[in-house]
Parts: structure tokens; C-alpha cells; sequence
């Protein structure tokens, strides 16, 4: 066996649930690794913020998984490291859609029996039409990818659903036409085929492989950790560190150079004070464009121009508590037509998150930083807020107590109609760059959750192992 100081060094930069993944990997298999954090707190997107007693989420998430060594894996270091058992929960989410509260993901049940019967039938008819429209197409010529998102919703739920519900709440959503949008561009809402959704309505048998965001949120079994999703990263943490692993919280990384020896010195500066961390390979999760621009190698100038073309949508979360009562009908609620997406009853998810005689929602909104909103302050986002809080029998402003609010900047990765093409311009580039690799929702710009950014982490590490257990010379 080869001893640890042998073996290559590893350095990774961004501490979320990728980042935290790939350094649990590591430590397991007693390679030397570093974490760097430029918070002070690991999770990302995962992280449970805590204020003044307080336990916030951005937004809150559940752990699921399709794969069962994952949540071994995942439950059975909770449990060690908590002494307690992850809670379970049922998912319970509704949608305000023609003025009613219905069950989301809309479902075949909600078109034909919950919404007025003109409706529905609008609905199915424009379906199988559109059905009927793309089956003779096929007779005379080809099938052809889908160009953009606006065309895939109307090929799979027919021009009248796509108008009334796809079209209005995804461009609240992402804040950018259907038709800038590429086909796997979905947020929240689903991927379902009306023959996939009528699978889940009347419970018949549906693969576990390749589910959608709506199939896994809607057949896994949902876990939420008593005082926040951040525990499950947290234990991730203490886990890494008793293997003899390393993590810098505070840190903003500068600079990512390359030595001749195809080594890194990475600069990273905390309080005004610069620190080099040198290792022989690095696993960068850190926003894909902003690494690029990090790296000291002077990269093409097509590659500097594609970091241009991809970006990321911002997320805001509005805490807002009241005295303790039941406030929303279900965990969830989502909304078309207001300045927020979603809003969350926090003690449906855990009774443990703010003090036992208040209550917390959470109002989740998205938006560009380069719109005014990104600069508000707490008090203007309540202000924008709080009218249709009101209208919708949520939160009224007399009772609020207390408000907090969590950003992120780079929340969600935009898929653009054209965003392949720069992806892989970026990826491509940074595939000559030996010992360095990249991973992450916004590392490697994609669209999971925690436990698939965890399994893509351990599968990068199983994949790297052999160059990281080859002894120096």
C-alpha cells in the first residue's frame, strides 16, 4: 500500500455539497486533501444559515435519492454523527393556478376534475392535437431536436398549457423568453408526458432510473433534518476532518496557477491577508466563468468569450416570522403572477427551525443581479412583497416579528437555447489542463440536487484515483 505522504495532494475549492463530496471521497480513501470555503460556513446552496436562534435555509431543501447507497451512505453519517435518525416527511406541495390551490406537479387529476371544465377540455383537446400534428409530421420528414424550451413544453403539453401555465411561470421564473430557453431549462415544474403523469396519478409502477425533478420529488421518500437541510453538509464536514482532511472557511481564491510540474499554487486571500495552498491536483466547484478568469494560463480567446455567453440566475429568500399558528395549507405554494415563486411553512418541515410560540415563512424570489432588486434591502423586499402576501391570506404586516433575508448569486445555471456550444467550448479547454478537474451545480454548470452533486463527487473521485495513488517520484 502506498503511504498517505506519497500520494498526491489534493485541493478543493468551493465547499458545498460538491466540494464537501469530493473531499469525503478523498479522505476515505487516505488521500491528503484541502477545502477552501469563501464563506464561513460550508453547505452552498445546502447551507442552514443560523441568526439570533433562528435556522435558514436557501429555501428549504429535502434529501432524496433513486440511489440506496447514497442514502445509506448519507443517513448513516447523520445518524453518527447526530445520534438520531434523519426525519422522513411526505411531500405537500400546492399551485395558485386559475385560482386555485391544486396539487403540483399539475397532474391529469388537477386538468380533468379540478379546474372548470372548459378549461380542461381546452387543455386535452390542444394536447392531443398538438399529438396529432407531430405524428404527421414524422410521415414526411425526420424528427429534429427541439430548439428551444418554448417549442419542447408545446410538443409535450400542447399550446394551450403551455400558454396559460409553461410560458407565464417560467419566464417569472428565469426572468428570460421560452424561446432564449433551452429544452431542459424546468425549475420547479416537470418534465412529466400527460402518460407519465397519469402513471403517477393512478400509482402504477414507474422506473427509479433517470426520474425527473417531479417523479423524484413525488415517489422518493423526503428527508428534513431537525434544525435544517445544512446539518447533512455539516456532518459531511465533521466527517472529513476526523479522516485527516482540511477545511479553510473564509478564504476567496484569486489566482489558480500552474507550476511546470503540472503542480498548483492556488492564492486565496481572508481579512486582507494572502495565503498560497499548494497541491498536485485541485477540484475546482467554484462558478465555471469566474474560475476560467482565475486561471493564470491565458486561455483562448474563444474560451474567454464563451464564459460570456453562460450565466447564472440569483436567488433571494425572505424570512419572515409571525406568532406561532398554522399558516399555508400545504409545505409549499407556489405562485404565478407575484414578485415571489414559492413560499414555505418552516415548522411543516422541522418544529425545531425559530422558538416554539413563533412560526417562519420562507418567500422565495429569483432574479438577475444586475436588476434593482438584488440591492434591496430587507425592508424593500417586505415592501414588495407583502401586498400580495396579504391577498393571498399568507402573512399579514401587523404580526410580523422579526425579517431576515439570504442571497445567492449564483443559484441556478442558465440553460440557454445556445449554451451547449459555449459549455463545452469551456469544458473542452479545460480538459488540457492535466491534474485539474471541475464539478459542482455551478462548478460544472448543471442542475442537481444534493445527492446527485454527491454522487457525481464520488464518481470524479473514483475516476481520479488512479493518478492520485501513483507515488511521486
Amino acid at each position: 500500500m502506498v503511504s498517505q505522504n506519497m500520494k498526491k495532494k489534493v485541493l478543493v475549492l468551493g465547499g458545498g455539497a460538491s466540494g464537501l463530496g469530493v473531499a469525503w471521497k478523498l479522505a476515505e480513501n487516505n488521500i491528503p486533501v484541502e477545502l477552501i470555503e469563501l464563506k464561513n460556513e460550508i453547505g452552498g446552496l445546502a447551507a442552514t444559515v443560523r441568526k439570533d436562534g433562528y435556522y435558514l435555509d436557501y429555501g428549504p431543501h429535502y434529501f432524496l435519492s433513486e440511489n440506496p447507497d447514497i442514502i445509506k451512505k448519507v443517513t448513516g453519517l447523520f445518524k453518527e454523527d447526530f445520534g438520531k435518525e434523519m426525519p422522513t416527511l411526505k411531500r405537500d406541495a400546492k399551485l395558485l393556478f386559475k385560482g386555485r390551490f391544486l396539487n403540483y406537479p399539475l397532474n391529469i387529476r388537477n386538468i380533468l376534475f379540478e379546474i372548470p371544465f372548459t378549461e380542461s377540455l381546452l387543455i386535452v383537446s390542444s394536447y392531443f392535437y398538438r399529438q396529432l400534428l407531430e405524428s404527421i409530421k414524422k410521415l414526411f420528414k425526420k424528427e429534429t431536436p427541439d430548439k428551444n424550451f418554448e417549442i419542447w413544453a408545446k410538443k409535450n403539453f400542447g399550446d394551450y398549457l403551455f400558454r396559460i401555465f409553461f410560458k407565464p411561470y417560467t419566464e417569472q421564473f428565469w426572468g428570460i423568453p421560452c424561446d432564449k430557453l433551452a429544452p431542459r431549462t424546468l425549475p420547479t415544474n416537470t418534465r412529466l408526458s400527460f402518460f407519465k403523469a397519469l402513471k403517477l396519478v393512478f400509482h402504477m409502477k414507474i422506473t427509479k432510473k433517470n426520474l425527473s425533478l417531479a417523479e423524484r420529488e413525488t415517489t422518493l421518500i423526503l428527508r428534513y433534518p431537525f434544525k435544517g437541510i445544512g446539518m447533512v453538509l455539516t456532518a459531511i464536514g465533521h466527517k472529513i476532518k476526523k479522516l485527516g482532511g482540511t477545511i479553510y472557511l473564509g478564504y476567496k481564491v484569486q489566482k489558480i496557477k500552474r507550476n511546470p510540474d503540472n503542480s498548483f499554487t492556488v492564492t486565496a486571500a481572508k481579512d486582507g491577508k494572502t495565503k498560497e495552498f499548494k497541491a498536485d491536483f485541485v477540484v475546482s466547484t467554484i462558478p465555471l466563468p469566474i474560475m476560467v478568469r482565475m486561471l493564470d494560463s491565458s486561455p483562448p480567446k474563444k474560451v474567454i468569450e464563451s464564459t460570456k455567453k453562460i450565466g447564472f440566475l440569483s436567488f433571494i429568500a425572505l424570512y419572515i416570522v409571525v406568532p406561532d399558528r398554522n399558516i399555508l395549507s400545504s409545505s409549499y405554494l407556489y405562485f404565478v403572477g407575484r414578485p415571489y415563486n414559492r413560499v414555505s411553512e418552516m415548522k411543516k418541515f422541522s418544529p425545531y427551525l425559530c422558538p416554539a410560540d413563533e412560526n417562519m415563512v420562507a418567500v422565495e424570489i429569483s432574479c438577475h443581479d444586475n436588476e434593482k432588486i438584488w440591492n434591496y434591502s430587507k425592508e424593500q423586499i417586505l415592501g414588495m412583497c407583502i401586498k400580495y402576501l396579504e391577498k393571498d391570506g399568507i402573512v399579514k404586516r401587523n404580526e410580523i416579528k422579526k425579517t431576515f433575508v439570504l442571497k445567492a448569486r449564483y443559484a441556478y445555471p442558465i440553460y440557454y437555447h445556445d449554451h451547449e456550444e459555449h459549455l463545452n467550448n469551456i469544458l473542452d479547454y479545460l480538459k488540457t489542463i492535466p491534474n485539474f478537474e471541475v464539478t459542482g451545480r455551478v462548478g460544472k454548470y448543471l442542475y442537481v440536487d444534493i445527492d446527485q452533486c454527491l454522487t457525481n463527487s464520488f464518481n470524479l473521485v473514483d475516476e481520479i484515483m488512479p493518478r492520485l495513488e501513483k507515488a511521486k517520484k
